[in-house]
């Protein structure tokens, strides 16, 4: 699958074996994540962020999905695009709503969080476009400068997860 040594979740063993238990097996270890494990250290430390966000209580499950949907949209990852896509459709969102997700949130979520998805989408999209009026926008929906951070940078994350995995895929 990938043109450079990975761990499988079969022969996965100490800390890789640790973080791929954490994907339920009807789901599996996505691949992408799979080929982080090319350097167990750097996957450790890519999968010490996620859970600081998963265990942060400002951050909704749906919400982080959302946020990687958008990344792995701008970014032209159809992995992480389908794997977000259809986790995001089995938390109740409809093909429309998921189709309309980038330009459309609000009709998928809650005012807050549709506020920042929609700016996380304008920033990985086109950073250069971002304004003070964007980011006073989000602040005023509830989001403290730390989080509209940490949300923009957990989108644009899955642009470079996007470039590893296509640098490294089997052609």
């Amino acid at each position: 699958m990938f043109m450079i040594d990975y761990v499988t979740p079969g022969k996965a063993k100490d800390d890789v074996k640790d973080i791929y238990a954490l994907f339920p097996p009807e789901t599996g270890v996505p691949t992408p994540l799979q080929l982080y494990s090319a350097s167990p250290k750097y996957l450790v430390k890519q999968m010490a962020i996620t859970r600081d966000y998963l265990e942060n209580n400002a951050y909704e499950f749906s919400l982080l999905a959302a946020l990687r949907y958008v990344g792995a949209s701008t970014g032209c990852f159809k992995t992480c695009i389908d794997y977000n896509g259809k986790m995001l459709m089995d938390m109740g969102l409809s093909e429309e709503q998921l189709a309309g997700l980038l330009s459309n949130p609000q009709a998928a979520f809650k005012s807050k969080d549709a506020a920042m998805i929609a700016f996380t989408a304008k920033a990985v999209a086109d950073p250069d476009s971002v304004t003070r009026s964007d980011i006073d926008t989000v602040r005023a929906q509830g989001w403290t400068d730390e989080q509209i951070f940490e949300c923009t940078a957990y989108a644009a994350q899955m642009t470079t997860v996007g470039t590893v995995y296509r640098t490294f895929a089997q052609k």
